[in-house]
């Protein structure tokens, strides 16, 4: 009984282990689908456009053979667990009656024994059928604890990338800028001189994959800062490349929270040219508005 037992506990640690490292490269291949199925809705115009669709279709594909084989390793250690936890009550059974009668000759095998002995068996058989359930949701528990923990304790953007000094000539300026998007990783952006004069229009120009994203996420303070000075004259207005609507009214998107400044207000409907907009719209800038509908 308690060499049974013993092997049933290390059985339990390497299904436990097994689990979890299948379950992380299933959640790493899942995440990756996911991200992928994300870009190709998001840019599906421009896979259209250029026909790209059985290339991404075969890319997709891979990622998900990939998934689809943890999760037939996972399902044959489920079912290989299932199976020797299902037969544990009869190994031991065996075992026990076994043992009782070779270690003394003077051991009889009555019907009550035998009985009593069946029922605590049976007792017992119900929790170790479901023990294979425990351990998988256990692990799985572990696994999701484990990736909520590192995106909650994941490092916070340096505070000091971006210096707030109003005394500086230009509005936003960087002086010999080395920046990176991992801590850890190459340099993206080097020896940057930049001067942004006031009230000028400036535009970056470059290829794709440039930098030029990388450019304005550095004046964010959005990537790590190796070396060099930023330099940022108040708050800084960014309008992404995927623009992100409020689900409240015209107005309300617009304000962002702001208090109503009625002059400030017109001006910003005359510079964006709102206001042929504003004179379509049944309700003008009190028009509910979302990302997708009106």
């Amino acid at each position: 009984m308690q060499s049974i037992s013993t092997g049933r506990d290390r059985l339990n640690g390497f299904i436990a282990n097994k689990a979890k490292s299948l379950q992380i490269l299933q959640m790493k291949s899942k995440d990756k689908r996911v991200k992928l199925m994300n870009e190709i809705l998001n840019g599906i115009k421009v896979l259209k456009l250029y026909a790209w669709e059985p290339s991404f279709e075969q890319r997709i594909l891979q990622i998900r053979n990939k998934e689809i084989d943890v999760i037939k390793q996972s399902a044959y250690l489920s079912a290989g667990t299932s199976f020797v936890f299902s037969c544990s009550p009869f190994l031991v059974a065996f075992v026990s009656f076994a043992t009782f009668v070779l270690v003394d000759e003077n051991n009889i095998l009555d019907a009550p024994t035998v009985f009593v002995s069946l029922t605590l068996f049976n007792i017992i058989r119900m929790p170790l059928s479901l023990m294979s359930n425990y351990v998988t949701a256990v692990v799985q528990a572990n696994v999701s604890i484990q990736r909520i923990n590192s995106f909650m304790n994941a490092e916070e953007v340096q505070p000091d990338i971006v210096s707030q000094d109003q005394s500086q000539e230009h509005p936003m300026s960087i002086e010999n800028g080395l920046f990176c998007w991992n801590e850890d990783g190459p340099p993206i952006l080097k020896n940057i001189n930049l001067h942004v004069p006031q009230g000028a229009l400036m535009a970056v120009i470059g290829v794709v994959g440039s930098g030029k994203s990388s450019l304005a996420s550095a004046f964010l303070g959005e990537m790590y800062k190796l070396s060099g000075r930023v330099n940022v004259k108040g708050s800084v207005a960014y309008a992404s490349q995927q623009a992100w609507i409020q689900n409240a009214t015209l107005r309300d998107n617009i304000l962002f929270g702001k208090k109503l400044d009625e002059r400030f207000y017109a001006c910003v409907l005359e510079a964006c040219a709102l206001k042929p907009d504003l004179d379509i719209l049944p309700a003008g800038d009190q028009t509910e508005i979302g990302e997708r509908v009106i």
